[in-house]
């Protein structure tokens, strides 16, 4: 397939214009064919976005934790009450089919912002059945298996592959510990965790050995570059020097941080020290334009107004997220070799577009877009996975039908509580 006259956001995130050729699901900038030609001059090409955490089964959760810290879930009150019902509806309800169909859901809506790698967290008991999801929408992505790693690691394809887990601030023992550091000597996988996302998981390893977790990781040996911290929001300066040292990644979750009233992570401290960080939507959304947004406005509070632009977010997005997951020679960029994960941008909906010199208002627009039509056209592999809206690896309205038979019962099972 030759793309002719395509606009692209290059690795330096400074747009080229020239022909694309896509041959065996990569990128080449020397086309040498005519057939199957598409004039990309109305569209605006991007890679395709990299949500660095994320939680499938929480799309069933929108609302049910607003206004409540993390550590308060669960509770006594009326709201406390509802999120129990939705985890035991989770535990002793729904099969393994129905877990895959709130994937789906949650998938086909990313793919729709533009989502083309995932990294999908705590996927319960059929993580297998999460990967034939991610395939069979035609994304990438990496599950979190956590300890069962060895079961999985040779199931690995190539659009799909397995991580393990760190544990939590609550689960750590020295005990544990060293089964980790067996797992990680054994399979050296990307290993990834919740890390210092409030002040209670703070509190609690101070409390229990007297450092944080991040030095606590860093004296068993387990922060390298294959290592993925989600949050860090209580990441000291110290911390921030250790994981910066070690070359490990952060995911920023701020959508997840503010709902659960965890705070903000200082990522202006983290990129000073040039540590990688990358983005996650995380519980409970799939909208990676709003994240970016919130990212962009985060970055500028008590800054000077030019210290970060709409670039450093895309970076994230893309570039970032692709190097926390090993996949920084692959994906995340539009270059000669790379694979053709690519999404088009409607440049009507960015209008006016000014580019003089070296001053240009594509990403900003962009990022501020309207977002109803703004991703039109997906692609991973060189394979269209969405043409003009419309998903084509799978039946949209079934899924959406599914998800809504999930929906009712849940709705069902909180009335025979009453």
């Amino acid at each position: 397939m030759i793309l002719k006259n395509v606009t692209f956001l290059n690795k330096n995130m400074k747009f080229k214009t020239r022909d694309i050729e896509i041959t065996d699901g990569k990128i080449s900038f020397d086309p040498n064919s005519h057939n199957n030609m598409m004039d990309c001059k109305d569209y605006i090409v991007i890679p395709g976005l990299i949500n660095g955490h994320f939680h499938s089964y929480s799309s069933l959760a929108k609302g049910l934790m607003k206004e409540m810290a993390l550590p308060d879930w669960c509770n006594d009150s009326e709201q406390g009450k509802v999120q129990q019902a939705f985890f035991d509806y989770l535990d002793e309800v729904l099969s393994e089919e129905d877990f895959v169909h709130i994937a789906q859901k949650s998938y086909l809506d990313m793919i729709k912002h533009g989502v083309t790698f995932v990294s999908d967290s705590d996927p319960g008991e059929a993580p297998h059945l999460l990967k034939d999801a991610m395939n069979e929408l035609g994304i990438r992505g990496m599950i979190d298996v956590y300890e069962d790693i060895g079961d999985y690691v040779q199931h690995t394809d190539d659009n799909i592959s397995f991580g393990s887990h760190l544990l939590e601030e609550e689960d750590l023992t020295n005990e544990e510990l060293l089964k980790i550091k067996e797992i990680k000597a054994e399979y050296n996988p990307v290993m990834m965790t919740h890390c210092l996302e409030n002040e209670w998981r703070s509190n609690l390893v101070q409390s229990n050995f007297g450092k944080s977790s991040i030095n606590l990781y860093d004296e068993h040996n387990l922060l390298d570059e294959k290592t993925v911290l989600f949050h860090t929001v209580y990441a000291s300066n110290e911390d921030l020097d250790v994981v910066s040292q070690k070359e490990s990644s952060i995911v920023h979750c701020p959508l997840s941080n503010l709902d659960t009233g965890a705070g903000v992570a200082n990522v202006n401290k983290m990129l000073e020290k040039n540590i990688n960080v990358c983005l996650g939507t995380d519980f409970a959304h799939t909208n990676m334009w709003d994240l970016m947004k919130l990212t962009y406005y985060l970055l500028k509070i008590n800054q000077p107004v030019n210290n970060y632009a709409a670039e450093d977010i895309f970076k994230m997005a893309t570039v970032n997220g692709a190097k926390a997951y090993g996949l920084h020679e692959e994906i995340g960029q539009i270059q000669e070799g790379y694979k053709a994960d690519l999404i088009f941008i409607n440049k009507n909906s960015l209008e006016p577009l000014v580019n003089q010199g070296d001053f240009s208002t594509s990403l900003h627009n962009m990022l501020f877009g309207e977002q109803s039509d703004l991703v039109q056209h997906v692609m991973v592999d060189g394979k269209w996975v969405m043409k003009n809206r419309r998903v084509l690896t799978v039946n949209e309205e079934e899924i959406n039908e599914k998800y809504s038979q999930i929906v009712n019962g849940f709705l069902n099972h909180l009335k025979q509580l009453t």
